[in-house]
């Protein structure tokens, strides 16, 4: 028994030891990922894109948001927006042409963006980020990840539903998913109508329902019905202002999508961020 003490923590020391040197290389890459876009991008300052900044202050500030968060313009970011939120580091990094096209037109469009990954770190939905890279270290995340996989989603659809709060319009919203989709560019196309009809195809085929359960985002489509839904619970003047907008064929496909939703089942009301 006194022999074994010591080899218990000499086993313990050589499996925590990987881990150490793990966080510790992490702690490391991520300084010298920041310090690339400090030299690479430019970061968002009252000087630097002051509309952008004068976003994110407002959407800090209707969600009580009080901790750091950088905010950097790249020339290409992949899914056009992204938060990366680990071990302290804060940061939302947004494609120039996306961000160019969003400022364009609407305010409320870029601070629909913004607004849901703040409303994201208020609500702590990367929580699970550092255990994420953890499981993928070991090995392991592919046998976890479908596990997982339901709260990113989830995760997903709430950050839009904040960012429609923060917002109050729903076309703000629905515009932006739709650049999502196709780009800025091609978005002006993108009829309302037809995402719908589409949506209602993604939700009868099973394999395109099989295809989003083996990832941890959700349908682009999926997150517009959603944000619809929801809008239809919390404004619902706005909800029936979009539903005026429609034609026959796409009001009955709406009605058939949101027969299916979470929010079906909640009293509308009008709330806001």
């Amino acid at each position: 028994m006194v022999l074994a003490a010591p080899f218990i923590v000499v086993a313990a020391m050589l499996l925590i030891s990987p881990l150490i040197i793990f966080l510790v290389a992490l702690i490391f890459f991520l300084r010298l990922w920041k310090a690339r876009l400090l030299g690479g991008a430019v970061k968002v300052t009252p000087d630097s894109f002051p509309a952008i900044h004068e976003a994110l202050v407002t959407v800090r500030q209707q969600l009580d948001y009080r901790r750091p968060v950088d905010l950097y313009v790249l020339d290409n970011v992949d899914g056009k927006t992204q938060l990366v939120h680990l071990l302290g580091h804060r940061v939302i990094l947004l494609e120039g042409g996306f961000a160019a096209g969003l400022q364009q037109e609407q305010y409320e469009r870029l601070h629909f963006v913004i607004a849901s990954h703040v409303g994201a770190l208020k609500s702590r939905h990367e929580r699970f980020a550092l255990i994420s890279v953890l499981l993928d270290y070991l090995k392991i995340l592919k046998f976890v990840s479908p596990f997982l996989n339901p709260y990113y989603r989830a995760t997903a659809y709430t950050g839009d539903q904040i960012g429609y709060l923060c917002v109050g319009r729903l076309e703000a919203a629905l515009s932006v998913l739709a650049r999502l989709m196709v780009g800025n560019e091609m978005s002006s196309q993108v009829s309302a109508s037809g995402i719908l009809g589409q949506a209602v195809l993604v939700k009868r085929r099973q394999l395109a329902r099989y295809s989003q359960l083996l990832s941890e985002s959700p349908h682009l489509v999926n997150r517009y019905v959603n944000v619809i839904a929801f809008a239809a619970w919390a404004n619902r003047q706005d909800y029936e202002r979009f539903l005026r907008g429609l034609d026959h064929e796409a009001q009955e496909c709406l009605r058939m999508l949101m027969n299916t939703s979470p929010h079906a089942t909640r009293t509308s009301g009008t709330i806001s961020a």
